[in-house]
């Protein structure tokens, strides 16, 4: 098979787009990265559902992104994959406003007869995002709102894991919460909505089957390019954002500063930087950025970035699976904040602290953590939220910034307070 592309004379929006072509099918995807700072390529299509995560070898072309055909799909926390087959999909240069079709196909002909009947259907786009949204945003509402752990109960959990803390099991661990929505509400429409008011750089919409993912994630997990280099960049730390100027600017610099937040975020920093020495090449790990703030719509967040150059042998998949579930979602050491998590948490967190994105034919690959997101089946969503706990943590702190976190989900989708 050979990767064929065409680039569109004119402009189209991803919204439009997904709407005409892909809001109808039962598995589709939608990879929104508008809000990416370094690969600004959104991506739409649909797929076939596979459990088979093997990439055959084809011939590759050069293009301005690094997304290519391949697997498209989810890992939930507890390692269950989720992944769809995609043979072809549509590319959305941001910063260029330039759309790509892009396929792989036997011969050039067939290429051709796919776009051709793509541009008839782009004759009929005009103003579905619109009458879209609204309507359907209308149509639905929130029947009902329950936490999986009280107020009480998430700050005793708190409590224990600073005695396992104590007693030198772990240094940090990240503890979650649930929040389950009885609803009618329409998945797409609430995408749509979330997309508009709380805008991140790993912005994604799954459908598949019975299932649909809402992500507004802020936090990269892992990127592999095709020429092997991985990036990862943890996320340890958050303040709200405030419409006082000074106030607000005074929240990022306090977080920046703030020497609990500093040594949480650290502590990420070196588990992943042991997770990636499992496949980087020998001396090849660094650190380009520390403590740096990333701001958002309701948030600032305290980010680094770790890097590393993939050693001959692995791949984009052995790179995940060494990573994965990614440590700021479960603390340091790993294997044991996880069995302390599986004590302390009366449920599986399924796609919440996860990863949702893409493996290429090129043998690159890019996921985002699948946090700030909410999971619909039939007429249940979830919400997960959570933290991550050190020594110095205040239960009561703790909790708030839960709260913070569902903030914009909660808001988007008109909810009550479950704390309430």
């Amino acid at each position: 098979m050979r990767l064929f592309s065409l680039t569109l004379r004119g402009w189209i929006t991803p919204a439009d787009a997904f709407l005409q072509f892909f809001a109808n099918q039962e598995n589709s995807f939608w990879l929104d990265r508008q809000h990416n700072r370094t690969d600004s390529f959104s991506v739409v299509g649909a797929g076939v559902p596979t459990g088979d995560l093997t990439l055959s070898s084809y011939q590759d072309q050069e293009l301005p992104f690094s997304w290519r055909p391949g697997l498209v799909g989810l890992y939930e926390y507890e390692g269950q994959a989720r992944f769809l087959s995609v043979d072809r999909a549509m590319v959305f240069d941001h910063k260029n406003r330039k759309v790509y079709l892009v396929g792989l196909f036997a011969d050039e002909n067939k290429f051709q007869d796919w776009c051709n009947a793509a541009f008839l259907r782009m004759g009929l786009i005009g103003g579905e995002l619109a009458v879209y949204r609204h309507r359907n945003l209308l149509e639905g509402k929130v029947r009902s709102v329950k936490l999986r752990h009280d107020a009480n109960r998430y700050k005793q959990m708190i409590k224990t894991a600073q005695q396992h803390i104590a007693a030198g099991d772990v240094y940090q661990i990240c503890l979650t919460n649930q929040i389950e929505i009885e609803h009618n509400l329409d998945p797409l429409a609430v995408f749509l909505k979330l997309r508009e008011k709380n805008p991140a750089p790993y912005a994604a919409f799954l459908k598949m089957g019975d299932t649909a993912v809402v992500c507004s994630s802020p936090e990269q997990f892992l990127s592999v390019s095709s020429s092997g280099e991985i990036t990862t960049k943890p996320i340890k730390g958050t303040r709200p954002r405030d419409s006082d100027k000074d106030i607000d600017e005074a929240n990022a610099k306090e977080l920046q500063t703030n020497d609990k937040e500093r040594a949480e975020n650290l502590m990420i920093v070196d588990l992943m930087r042991n997770d990636l020495g499992r496949v980087a090449k020998i001396d090849s790990i660094r650190v380009p950025v520390l403590f740096e703030i990333e701001s958002y719509a309701t948030v600032h967040q305290l980010v680094s970035t770790v890097a590393a150059d993939l050693a001959d042998g692995e791949s984009a998949f052995t790179a995940v699976a060494a990573a994965f579930p990614g440590g700021s979602m479960t603390g340091a050491p790993k294997s044991r904040a996880i069995e302390i998590i599986n004590d302390l948490e009366s449920g599986s967190r399924g796609v919440y602290s996860g990863a949702v994105g893409y493996f290429g034919f090129n043998g690159a690959a890019d996921f985002g953590m699948t946090i700030r997101t909410l999971v619909f089946k039939g007429s249940i969503a979830t919400i997960g939220i959570g933290g991550g706990i050190t020594i110095d943590s205040d239960p009561a702190a703790e909790l708030e910034e839960t709260k913070l976190k569902a903030k914009a989900l909660l808001a988007v989708i008109n909810a009550p307070d479950p704390w309430a």
